[in-house]
């Protein structure tokens, strides 16, 4: 019977342990994505390091950040100087989307775009510019086609470990009925 019990709580103290380490390894697997709104003049879809003059930063767009599960969906507003970031963005290919005043702006530039935060591709994205236009009279660039997200070998580690947890406590209990 003392086995059973120390078996019992190894058991448990492995899953405390295992617990800690996931949601440290987790904890350092964010990322981060940032980027601006500028006011496009002309309408071209460009608005930024173009030397036109006017297309400066735009304060007050909605900024919109959707996982590729879409279990995850933030939302933003751009500062003063233009600017957003999403710290702390979980692993995933988040599909970010500027969404301004439609009685104000319509945006020129693809929208939306997309941000790997993933080991192969860089945690930390940067650079995801939109440009927007005042009004509704601008050229409006359409989105090409993006690649499918990649699954996450953790979630299944944990799991697998989670089941064998479960079959390790069914053994035991059986074992511990016909004793």
């Amino acid at each position: 019977m003392n086995q059973l019990k120390r078996a019992g709580l190894m058991v448990l103290l492995l899953s405390a342990v295992l617990l800690l380490v996931v949601e440290t390894v987790q904890a350092q697997d964010s990322g981060s994505i940032t980027g601006a709104v500028y006011l496009d003049v002309n309408g071209d879809g460009r608005c930024f390091n173009t030397g036109v003059t006017g297309e400066g930063p735009v304060q007050g767009v909605t900024i919109e950040f959707v996982s590729s599960d879409e279990a995850t969906v933030v939302t933003l507003t751009t500062a003063e100087n233009g600017t957003y970031g999403l710290a702390a963005a979980g692993q995933s290919y988040w599909r970010v989307t500027a969404k301004p005043d439609a009685t104000k702006y319509v945006v020129t530039s693809e929208n939306p775009l997309y941000a790997p935060v993933l080991p192969e591709t860089g945690l930390d994205q940067s650079g995801i510019n939109f440009c927007v236009s005042q009004g509704t009279n601008a050229v409006i660039i359409l989105p090409e086609s993006g690649g499918a997200a990649s699954s996450n070998g953790l979630v299944w580690v944990t799991a697998v470990f989670g089941l064998a947890l479960i079959g390790v406590g069914v053994v035991l209990e059986v074992k511990r009925r016909l004793i």
